[in-house]
């Protein structure tokens, strides 16, 4: 199976072998859990994850039947602490700062870890905003004592 998707989508040309464990991650990925009684998600919402935020440009999904969320390598890359450490490790190595293991360090890198994932290398003048399901699902796991984010910025 994976080695038929594998070969049929490398020989069609369309995109690499990265786009193509993609498709396979989307295909076995779990289905999403039914939204709560009463509770639905945004009209822009494809994956019935995404809520609201209050800066207008980051309402933006995944744009998945199946959330990135629920994708194993989105908890391996975003969420998971001892790889988070490691990042945070390495940025202040190279910078020579000390590390800082604090709540807002974690999300800050896991949004760098989720840009890297999804979009590749951005940087000053090439940004590119995080759905707002993967933005949620990292404030779960990382949150802010005071409840105030920084949200996106365009700089």
């Amino acid at each position: 199976d994976m080695a038929y998707l594998l070969r049929n989508v490398l020989a069609i040309g369309r995109g690499s072998l990265d786009f193509a464990k993609n498709l396979l991650q989307e295909k076995n990925a779990p289905p999403p859990p039914p939204p709560p009684p009463g509770d639905t998600s945004p009209e822009w919402c494809k994956c019935n994850v995404c809520r609201p935020i209050p800066n207008e440009i980051e309402n933006v999904c995944c744009k998945r039947v199946a959330c990135i969320t629920r994708f194993q390598a989105f908890n391996n890359i975003c969420l998971d602490r001892d790889i988070l450490e490691v990042c945070i490790k390495a940025r202040c190595d190279i910078r020579a700062d000390n590390f800082n293991f604090s709540m807002e360090s974690f999300r800050k890198v896991a949004y760098r870890q989720f840009v890297l994932w999804r979009f590749g290398k951005l940087g000053r003048g090439n940004r590119r905003v995080v759905p707002s399901c993967a933005v949620l699902s990292i404030r779960r796991m990382y949150t802010s004592a005071d409840g105030q984010y920084m949200g996106y910025r365009n700089s």
